[in-house]
């Protein structure tokens, strides 16, 4: 089974659904994460360049999933510019594949970058993917209108997202990571498990 994930930045696929990918991998699924936003010059002096590519890098040392990233177009301060054209969406659409699940941004996040990286994937994952799924990515998930309806139980599997999310120390404190176990044990309740990541499921038609 092939599952591809289209994220928005470098940690986002680690916080929304590691476990989940985890899970899948160790029944053998090949994975497939495409990053939208190029590792890039921060404002924040603590997250240059340099830093978030070599964060990039350990987590999926750690991972092994197949890693793509676009060549996102950069403003000249060196911020990245991730808009929604032909011409981006075809370069995003090279890096992508058929795939059994996909799974990408939710359209109901906060985050420009997020919703942005939505607007490119659907179009292709909507024809490619047997199913699509919305992630339910901490912190934005609190403005979610629509409701998960998907939940994947990672108890056993909370340790090795703990080790991801710990590559990125430059951005996610103890405290981040603490707030993110906090909402899988929140989505955990819905099906009586431990820890869990959600989604929200959507056909191909919406």
């Amino acid at each position: 089974m092939k599952i591809l994930v289209v994220s928005a930045h470098p940690d986002d696929v680690e916080i929304a659904c590691a476990g989940t990918l985890r899970r899948y991998q160790e029944q053998g699924a090949e994975i497939i994460s495409v990053v939208a936003v190029q590792p890039s010059t921060e404002v924040n002096p603590k997250r240059t360049t340099a830093i978030v590519t070599n964060e990039l890098a350990a987590s999926y040392k750690l991972s092994d999933w197949d890693l793509r990233i676009l060549p996102t177009p950069l403003h000249a301060g060196g911020r990245p510019n991730l808009v929604v054209n032909n011409v981006i969406m075809t370069q995003l659409h090279d890096l992508l594949e058929s795939c059994v699940i996909a799974i990408i941004p939710n359209p109901e996040d906060s985050h420009q970058d997020h919703r942005a990286t939505y607007e490119l994937a659907w179009p292709y994952v909507k024809k490619h993917a047997r199913q699509t799924w919305l992630m339910h990515s901490w912190p934005y998930c609190h403005d979610y209108q629509r409701t998960a309806n998907y939940y994947v139980g990672i108890a056993d599997h909370w340790t090795f997202k703990r080790q991801l999310l710990e590559c990125y120390s430059s951005y996610l404190s103890q405290s981040d990571i603490a707030y993110i176990y906090t909402a899988n044990q929140y989505w955990a309740q819905k099906n009586r498990q431990t820890l869990a990541e959600c989604f929200t499921i959507v056909n191909s038609y919406e």
